[in-house]
């Protein structure tokens, strides 16, 4: 800088000797590169002027130039109407100064815009034409600059709270409170001091500077607080609430907070960073710490496109569960539009748990680890390592250990230490969650030096720990202050046993000292609801507990029972659920068994559960069947344990009933893993025959448990003979995929065929759909005969509005349409089919689950619609490379080869069916029926090539698996590409002959035979 005007006038390699040579440089700095007029000199170097003020001030611009000729040659220049300096801005400290401040302010980033604003008051070195004061000219222009660099001061500070942690706030507090002194009547100042201390964690000194500056406005000025400080006021008032992710598709199950998240600034910020980064992030901490209530504020925070979801382990009760669990709090992803498909349970439940999940974006919070952390490790690595879009956000007491994980210990709140004064006890956030806490129970109540020691001791006494400080800030309701402290002093004496850890002891003492304030009737209301799993209506806790509405809401009220309203499910009809925090639902399960009313209430709590199922499972088949599936969803915990109840003390009518009641559920649901693992669990029960009067469940549990359920007659007699549609249903879904043979199919299609006049219409419907599948696939009287039992059924469905049933018919029809060559009917039946499939649980029906897919993508090239069969083809390839599984890949590719073919591109289409054919070569299990289907498109394309003779090699290869199919659809098709290539050759008669017989195997013309077998 060669010239300094902010302070005593400085110039580089030059000294100005003379007051008014002084002035003179100062005046022309103000402009630099201007021409300031002579009569404009004049006037401001003197209030009096000379007698000849031309030739005077032509005498000082003389001297000036001999100052400046050392440092500055030249820099004085003479213009008709007066003088300039002629030196770039940047070389005077005031010009370069408000460029300075305008780059900061017009920089977005908050650290660079601060260091651009520092730069700038930098500059500064004292009062501004310090050498000038007293003249009017240098008033107006210093007053101007103060302003400016007053101003600047404002925007440096704004800028360095915007990008400071709050470790750093307290720097930043002293700074203000400094210039707050100094210019006591500027609300910038003060304003910016409130959110300062507000980042430092400092509420109560910011509420108490606002309380100062409005006092000193009335008493100095006569005015109310402007707008800037009212709204620091109010931010002061109340946490502002987390910035959200924009974009997110699914909103998932996370709950709202319905209170503030008190002193855990630092660990949401941590923990967001952390879950940037990396994939798993494992909240740790003793009980009680709010590891739980720290993550749903985390989680209220992000967004993935599949959603975020909440899943509660509290209930799990084995490690296995794990992997259940997050399949069943998760629903199905539907094949539009995120590109998922729904998945057929293969292998393990955790296999099945990754193939649900495979291609989505999402975020699991897993909740309550420690009860079955190694079930949650185990789920973690596995979904981690196949779901590539997954993050996990868990709680538990000990890490996972799991590769990739990453820890954020949830300690205590900080304390303070004695004899601290309140401003100073509330910077702490053990402190100040019991203020906060204490005021919503005792309006007015403030934590003053008045109270402010028996607050910390209280805190103290609890270490701390949230949820204690909680339970003991809800009891200013009846008790002072001082009352409360001596009351926990004397009731955290009463710890528990000695091998316990130190902080369950405290939060055993904490939660027994509540238990001691609780009357009669809230006592046994707390304990009997310590049966419940993941919540309970109010109505359960009536009729389980005996706890009325009044009772329930007392507790509610005394921080021991949480009400909450399950996000996502209220357009169900699904009511407000009150659950225990797990703490305490342990300790009131203690208090149950040493009243010794444990069994009675879970026998109340098995046949409110068992009533509640058998009541819905006939809506399961109405137009009610969503909203009573997502209400069974939300009682799968309480289910869970009233079936586990009932198998652990031997009931087994009332297991066998509630199995029955659920087998419609886990059927629709696709959750055939479970019903199994359930089947297994009561078979394991003492005793072999069945209860008088429950053959039949007694036969579905011996069928559903077997390996080989298909190799029991006896089993198939009772469940023909039970007159139950459900039942035989579920025998029909357990054997077709097992292998059972086609005899024993026709059978039980034949046993399904009694139910066309029964009663019930969904059973009406159900005997109309299996048989028309039965004759599209078996039967002797045509596709066309089987399309009309069809029809049927959808209308039965639909006037019905069950959607299960409906979206099986739709894609059955969709097949039908296909068979006759109606490429745009199929696809519109199959376009609804998959959307009601998505709605309600999963297509179990496909025979291969990426057919979906698959069939969507073909059926839109054959409607003309090659982009959209491109985008259908492209989802479909993440999926299969994502699993890794071959066969699927191949199916993919041979679906791409039939479009590429259709797009014109022989060489491409050709390649990609090759790769198929070696994808699918020796791999186990891979259906003739594939094989053939891509012998018949590779011969089209060679065809298409001019190739006739490898045309009819893969021809004749197509001809060979279709005979191993044993799929009379497929070996039409395989004869119909016969006919082309016949016909291609001029062989018209014989390809007509062939075109006939693929007709006719297609069921759309019946054969001499076939017409007297009739």
């Amino acid at each position: 800088m060669r010239i300094g005007i902010l302070g005593p006038l400085q110039v580089t390699d030059a000294h100005i000797r003379g007051a008014r040579l002084r002035v003179l440089l100062i005046r022309l700095a103000l402009e630099p590169g201007k021409v300031v007029t002579a009569r404009r000199l004049a006037d401001d170097l003197w209030e009096e002027p000379p007698a000849n003020p031309a030739a005077a001030l032509h005498s000082l611009v003389s001297r000036l130039r001999r100052a400046l000729d050392a440092g500055l040659p030249d820099a004085v220049v003479s213009h008709p109407a007066g003088y300039l300096l002629d030196v770039p801005p940047q070389e005077v400290d005031a010009a370069e100064f408000e460029r300075l401040v305008r780059a900061g302010r017009a920089e977005r980033d908050p650290r660079r815009a601060a260091a651009s604003l520092r730069s700038a008051l930098s500059l500064w070195r004292g009062a501004a034409l310090a050498d000038a004061a007293g003249l009017p000219f240098a008033q107006v222009a210093a007053a101007r600059l103060e302003e400016l660099r007053l101003s600047a001061l404002e925007s440096r500070v704004a800028a360095d709270l915007a990008a400071t942690d709050p470790a750093a706030a307290g720097a930043l507090v002293a700074e203000l409170k400094e210039i707050v002194a100094a210019h006591p009547l500027r609300e910038p100042f003060h304003a910016l001091l409130m959110r300062a201390l507000c980042a430092a964690a400092r509420r109560g000194d910011a509420l108490e500077a606002f309380e100062r500056v409005r006092r000193r406005l009335a008493d100095e000025l006569g005015v109310d607080p402007g707008p800037e400080l009212r709204v620091a006021h109010l931010e002061a008032l109340r946490e502002p609430p987390p910035a959200r992710v924009a974009g997110a598709a699914v909103r998932g199950n996370v709950p709202a907070p319905v209170t503030s998240l008190v002193g855990r600034r630092e660990d949401v910020a941590r923990i967001r960073n952390l879950l940037s980064a990396a994939r798993l992030v494992t909240l740790t901490g003793p009980g009680g710490a709010g590891k739980t209530r720290l993550a749903l504020e985390v989680a209220g925070g992000l967004a993935a496109a599949a959603g975020v979801w909440l899943v509660e382990l509290a209930s799990a009760g084995h490690p296995a569960d794990v992997a259940v669990a997050v399949r069943a709090t998760i629903p199905p992803a539907t094949p539009e539009p995120d590109g998922d498909v729904v998945r057929r349970p293969a292998g393990s439940p955790l296999d099945a748990l990754v193939g649900a999940l495979a291609g989505r974006e999402l975020v699991l919070v897993l909740d309550n680890c420690e009860h079955v952390v190694d079930g949650a490790a185990a789920v973690a690595q596995r979904l981690l390592a196949g779901v590539p879009g997954l993050r996990i956000l868990a709680t538990s007491r000990e890490p996972l250990d799991v590769p990739g994980e990453h820890l954020h210990p949830v300690r205590p709140l900080a304390l303070p230490g004695d004899g601290v004064d309140a401003a100073r006890a509330l910077e702490f956030p053990a402190v100040a969650l019991f203020a906060v806490r204490a005021s919503a129970a005792r309006p007015g109540f403030a934590v003053d030096d008045s109270v402010v020691a028996d607050v910390v001791a209280v805190c103290r006494e609890l270490d701390g720990l949230p949820l204690a400080i909680e339970l003991a800030a809800a009891r200013l309701r009846s008790f002072t202050v001082r009352q409360l402290a001596e009351a926990v002093g004397e009731r955290l004496t009463l710890r528990g046993s000695r091998t316990a850890g130190p902080r369950h002891r405290t939060l055993r003492a904490v939660i027994d000292w509540s238990w001691g304030l609780l009357s009669p009737a809230e006592r046994v209301a707390l304990r009997r609801l310590s049966v419940f799993a993941g919540g309970a209506t109010a109505e359960a806790a009536l009729r389980v507990c005996g706890a009325d509405l009044e009772t329930v809401a007392c507790l509610v009220d005394k921080s021991l029972v949480v009400a909450a309203e399950p996000d996502g499910l209220a357009d169900r009809g699904e009511r407000v659920r009150y659950r225990l925090l797990e703490t305490v639902r342990a300790y009131a399960a203690e208090r149950l068994e040493e009243a010794g009313e444990a069994r009675a209430v879970r026998d109340r709590h098995l046949d409110f559960f068992l009533e509640t199922a058998e009541e819905s499972e006939p809506g399961l088949r109405t137009a009610d069947q969503l909203r009573l599936l997502a209400m069974l969803d939300a009682e799968r915990g309480n289910l869970d344990a009233a079936l586990g109840h009932a198998v652990r003390t031997g009931r087994e009518r009332q297991a066998l009933r509630l199995f029955t009641a659920r087998l419609w559920a886990w059927t629709v649901r696709g959750r055939g893993d479970e019903a199994a693992g359930w089947a297994r669990a009561i078979r394991a029960a003492p005793g072999e025959a069945a209860p008088p009067g429950l053959e039949l469940p007694h036969t579905l549990c011996v069928l559903l448990a077997s390996d080989r359920p298909y190799a029991s007659p006896e089993a198939l007699r009772v469940v023909e003979e039970s007159g139950h549609p459900v039942a035989l249903w579920a025998w029909v879904v357990g054997v077709r995929p097992s292998g059972a043979g086609v005899d024993h199919w026709r059978r039980a299609l034949a046993a399904m065929r009694v139910f066309a006049d029964h009663e019930d219409p969904w059973a009406r419907a159900t005997a109309l759909l299996m048989g028309g599948i039965g004759e599209f696939e078996y039967g002797r009287a045509g596709a066309r005969a089987a399309e009309a039992r069809l029809r049927e059924a959808l209308a039965g469905y639909r006037a019905l509005g069950e959607r299960w049933g409906l979206s099986l018919t739709l894609y059955w029809l969709s097949l039908a349409a296909e068979n006759r060559g109606e490429a745009a009917e199929a696809l519109t039946l199959l376009e609804e089919a998959a959307e009601l499939a998505g709605l309600v649980g999963g297509l179990e029906a496909v025979p291969v689950p990426l057919m979906l897919r698959v069939r969507l993508a073909q059926l839109r090239a054959r409607t003309g619609d090659l982009a959209g069969a491109e985008r259908e083809l492209a989802r479909a390839g993440e999926v299969a490379g994502r699993t890794g599984d071959r066969v699927a890949s191949a199916r993919v590719r041979q679906a791409a080869g039939e479009v590429a073919r259709r797009r014109g591109a022989l060489g491409a289409a050709e390649g990609l069916l090759v790769e198929a054919l070696e994808l699918a070569g020796g791999q186990a299990g891979v259906p003739a029926q594939f094989l053939a289907t891509v012998h018949v498109e590779l011969a089209r394309v060679r065809a298409e090539r001019g190739d006739r003779e490898a045309a009819w090699r893969s021809l004749r290869s197509a001809l060979e698996s279709s005979g191993r199919a044993g799929d009379e659809t497929v070996r039409a098709m395989v004869l119909e590409a016969v006919a082309e290539w016949c016909a291609g050759g001029g062989d018209l008669p014989r390809a007509a002959l062939l075109a006939g017989a693929a007709r006719t195997l297609r069921g759309l013309e019946l054969t001499s035979r076939a017409r007297s077998s009739r």
